[in-house]
């Protein structure tokens, strides 16, 4: 795996980079988290949200409505063909998964 990080497939795009996809791939649950505090918590301030959401059970929903947003983003690559930038996606969102297991797990 992480000869084709290094290696990435040939391709005519410029923007098919795994780099491309993977700073989407991370940024989106943080968006997806600001998102739902303006659509459901708007009575709430900003601080109150950030401590009420720190519960694990709770905080784990939320990023994984995350990454599901990140499922978007992939088909946006994958329609495209970036297969590379796709990759990236994918990465971010293991990399977004390893938290939201272990508090499912261990909490």
């Amino acid at each position: 795996m992480l000869d084709r990080i290094l290696n990435p497939a040939p391709t005519i795009y410029k923007w098919d980079n795994f780099f491309v996809g993977f700073v989407p791939g991370l940024i989106c649950p943080l968006l997806a988290f600001l998102f739902f505090y303006t659509l459901q918590m708007k009575e709430m301030s900003f601080e109150t949200f950030l401590h009420h959401s720190m519960i694990p059970d709770i905080f784990s929903k939320i990023i994984s409505f995350g990454c599901i947003i990140n499922l978007g983003v992939f088909f946006i690559f994958i329609t495209r063909n970036y297969y590379n930038a796709a990759r990236g996606v994918i990465g971010a969102t293991i990399l977004w998964g390893i938290p939201i297991i272990y508090i499912k797990i261990c909490m």
